[in-house]
């Protein structure tokens, strides 16, 4: 059998979230499966589960498969060079989001790159290689043809506690940030509820979160499949990513409940209705703070995820954001800087305006301001995003929530109600939690931080030449 490793990067050190980021991505399971299945030795390793980097050493095999997020390009881009070194003549291919945008970039450390989705290319590559250094991956049009995901060939899996499922791919919004829709289109196209329901009956974990980038985006189905997930009585619980549309639905919700369902990842980015306007994000401030109330009303538990740079905020945006988030008792928040990712709109924009500080691709991850915004400076954007973090998070309010759930519980008992789940204590856990990350977070960055500083007062001046007095 020839060898296949297949590798997820990790992420630098100055990411400190990347110790919490091990769930891996379930691409490197669906190709490892059929590449498996093809009758080849398959290894898949994500060194974030791994919980370290691979050494040389380990970087055996005749094929070396890399998937990575522009954030990990770097890393994958090291162990491709690395694994070329110790086994020349292996072959290196690569694919995933950033790979697929940047292929030219991608193409000057392996050997071929495989844009989009790979399932129907994959393995007529591994067995007959190809004259194209560029293969097309296409779009799945059934995804019941997808394997069922064998985690046994991922190292480390048995530490997982949440298990990651995928029931759909794509999203019918276009935000012009994201680049969902670039890499999977603007199409929903969904697992059969049977194939979804066999993948579920396999859990052997407490938790599940399903993977899908919009997971309740056709009502009828989602409705159909709450019934089904409620009735069979599985024992973990589960979270999802959704739009704030979905509680123009309130049964839905009472049924996603039912189901077991615990947290909602919702991408509210913004509290301004103008800067939603400018991200095409198509929701409202009112429809922000009607999806709380639903949610809450229903006991889920909401983790807010909020951008800010857009061409529309000003320096006044981190303060009303907190502000909101604490008035609407938001669960947990996810403060990040607008980041400019390949093959999104706001990429070409800002490339083409002349507004990116730099393409070191590993601050391109959500925490580190990399590009100029309109109505502040780099520096100003990069403080106002790390004080807002602090702000939410600060012990005085953790204090406050510890009070709440004391009386929230003992209420809860004395009256026969079983609503203080609005402030759970794993809630309180993982703000704790934050609140030290925030704290690493500078002690590692304290160089990025000198650099933006340097461009505070003109950033366009000679930003390549501030880059490499300061890296």
């Amino acid at each position: 059998m020839k060898k296949v490793l297949f590798v997820e990067p990790k992420a630098v050190e100055a990411n400190v979230f990347a110790k919490f980021m091990n769930l891996p991505l379930l691409g490197p399971l669906y190709l490892g499966t059929l590449i498996r299945d093809a009758g080849f030795d398959v290894k898949i390793v994500n060194e974030n589960l791994l919980g370290r980097q691979l050494t040389m050493n380990e970087l055996e095999g005749d094929f070396l498969l890399l998937t990575s997020l522009t954030s990990t390009s770097e890393r994958a881009y090291e162990l491709a060079r690395q694994f070329k070194q110790k086994n020349p003549h292996s072959m290196v291919i690569m694919g995933g989001i950033h790979a697929t945008f940047l292929k030219d970039e991608a193409l000057r450390y392996v050997d071929y790159v495989v844009t989009g989705e790979g399932e129907e290319v994959i393995v007529d590559l591994l067995k007959n290689g190809s004259d194209q250094r560029i293969l097309e991956g296409k779009l799945l049009h059934k995804l019941d043809n997808l394997p069922l995901p064998d985690f046994d060939l991922l190292t480390n899996s048995k530490r997982m506690t949440i298990t990651p499922v995928m029931t759909s791919r794509g999203c019918p919004y276009d935000c012009n940030f994201c680049s969902v829709t670039k890499m999977f289109g603007q199409g929903y196209r969904t697992l059969p509820i049977e194939r979804v329901m066999e993948e579920l009956r396999r859990i052997t974990t407490d938790f599940v979160f399903f993977y899908d980038d919009n997971f309740t985006a056709n009502i009828n189905r989602t409705h159909e499949l709450m019934e089904r997930i409620a009735k069979e009585g599985f024992r973990f619980n589960w979270s999802a990513q959704v739009r704030t549309d979905i509680t123009r639905y309130p049964d839905l919700v009472k049924d996603m409940k039912k189901a077991g369902c615990d947290t909602v990842y919702i991408g509210f980015e913004s509290v301004s209705n103008a800067t939603l306007d400018g991200l095409s994000k198509h929701q409202t401030i009112d429809d922000i703070q009607r999806a709380i109330e639903v949610f809450h009303e229903n006991s889920i538990r909401i983790h807010g995820m909020f951008i800010f740079g857009g061409d529309e905020d000003d320096k006044s945006i981190f303060k009303e954001t907190v502000d909101f988030s604490v008035k609407n008792k938001i669960d947990t928040v996810q403060y990040m800087v607008l980041t400019p990712l390949p093959g999104t709109e706001t990429y070409q924009k800002l490339e083409s305006e002349g507004r990116l500080l730099h393409k070191m691709w590993h601050y391109y991850d959500g925490l580190h301001a990399v590009f100029q915004p309109r109505n502040m400076t780099p520096f100003e954007l990069q403080r106002g995003m790390l004080e807002a973090f602090e702000d939410f998070y600060a012990y005085t309010r953790l204090l406050n929530d510890a009070i709440n759930i004391v009386y929230d519980k003992t209420v809860g008992r004395v009256v026969g109600l079983i609503n203080y789940r609005q402030y759970p204590s794993s809630t309180l856990f993982i703000k704790i939690v934050a609140n030290h990350i925030i704290k690493k977070w500078h002690r590692l960055n304290r160089e990025y931080m000198r650099y933006l500083v340097q461009l505070k007062t003109s950033v366009r001046k000679s930003a390549q030449a501030v880059r490499l007095n300061v890296f």
